[in-house]
């Protein structure tokens, strides 16, 4: 069977790497190795990110922009409705087109492609959080990010609940959200996120003693917590001055938090490592760090959090909603703000490996039930109507 993942915004670049494109890229690899054909519909960049992480793919290559920065989105939102399609997708007769992410610029090419395919296709959403309204309650974000994101998220939520065939809120809280402005919830289903359980504990293997006091891994943006991260850790680092902190990933906001990290005199406490590529380099990373650090503003599922869980490490994230939801008391869970208790649990535990032990054992175990390969299973059966 072919399978047409769509992602518009993809750039191909490290700073795409959102959690919509790791979970794709996850389901991608288990429906190949089913021996469905996996195509790609996105920018030049997009194959070249999908072999980075192992993953082969049939490319269909969408007109690329030259404009770089949150621009960008706005610009492939408006492109998505009136650029023609590669002629390559002529290749692509039937099957399932899965969009990556509710996003306008993905839900668009997605839905002129179904209309052309007409009854040969089915056309899969996947919703991965609905912003609040209004857009300027969105925290650690300026009222215009907030506002273009809301309208893009809608739009295409809206095109998607009318005219896709299945619907795949990513959580519980999603699908509930989902449910409230849906006209027709037949279509919703909600599912998770998953981590390759078995071969992080062969990764791991690998790992040396404690590199890092903590480790932040997540794209480089403030709604991510990146700016109250270097905060949280300046005040670590009064308490412990060669207290290390390991930040891997990229995004919009990291030239920024290079800068004020300079500026501060934190470059031997805050190392930026970029993005990690090589699976085994990046869970051994994880691996030889004390603790994982996510002061996040917003969630859905929170890839990450699973991942630092299999390879043994404590999580110390902001208590929102959707991650209490889905990890319970398995992370700690401090107050959505609060610098000062985020740090003082920090030095709390930084030196404690017992206590450090306990919760990461307990985190593990609770995390085993996740595996992608069950999940990739359970969503194909649900995309095509066999649950």
């Amino acid at each position: 069977m072919q399978i047409l993942f769509v992602s518009s915004g993809l750039r191909g670049n490290s700073s795409d790497f959102s959690g919509s494109v790791a979970r794709f890229i996850a389901l991608a690899k288990h429906w190949a190795d089913q021996g469905h054909e996996i195509h790609l519909l996105s920018s030049s960049g997009g194959e070249t990110l999908c072999h980075n992480f192992g993953l082969s793919v049939k490319p269909h290559v969408l007109s690329s922009m030259s404009v770089s920065g949150r621009i960008y989105y706005p610009l492939v939102a408006l492109s998505s409705f009136f650029l023609p399609l590669p002629r390559s997708l002529e290749e692509f007769k039937s099957g399932i087109i899965y969009c990556v992410s509710e996003q306008v610029y993905d839900v668009v090419p997605a839905l002129r492609l179904k209309m052309q395919r007409e009854n040969r296709v089915k056309w899969v959403v996947a919703v991965h959080w609905l912003p609040p309204f209004p857009p300027w309650k969105r925290e650690a974000s300026t009222v215009l990010n907030s506002s273009l994101f809301f309208l893009s998220e809608r739009a295409g939520v809206f095109l998607a609940d009318k005219f896709a065939d299945v619907l795949l809120p990513v959580s519980l809280s999603t699908a509930e959200d989902l449910r409230k402005t849906s006209r027709y919830p037949s279509k919703i289903f909600p599912v998770a996120c998953g981590v390759e359980f078995g071969a992080i504990q062969e990764y791991v293997k690998e790992a040396r003693r404690k590199q890092y006091d903590a480790v932040f891994m997540k794209r480089l943006q403030s709604v991510k917590g990146l700016f109250d991260l270097i905060d949280i850790w300046s005040e670590v680092v009064k308490y412990k001055q060669d207290a290390m902190l390991a930040v891997i990933g990229d995004g919009p906001d990291g030239e920024r938090a290079r800068q004020i990290v300079a500026s501060r005199g934190l470059e031997k406490n805050i190392k930026f490592l970029g993005e990690v590529y090589d699976l085994k380099q990046k869970f051994t990373l994880l691996a030889e760090s004390s603790l994982f650090l996510l002061p996040s503003y917003e969630e859905n599922w929170a890839i990450v959090i699973g991942e630092a869980m299999a390879a043994g490490v404590p999580v110390i994230a902001y208590g929102l909603k959707e991650l209490i939801d889905i990890w319970g008391d398995n992370f700690i869970q401090i107050p959505v703000g609060d610098k000062v208790a985020f740090a003082k649990k920090i030095i709390d535990l930084i030196d404690k490996p017992t206590a450090l032990n306990e919760i990461s054992h307990k985190a593990r175990e609770f995390v085993k039930k996740y595996d992608w390969q069950v999940i990739a299973e359970r969503e194909l059966r649900i995309i095509l109507g066999e649950i």
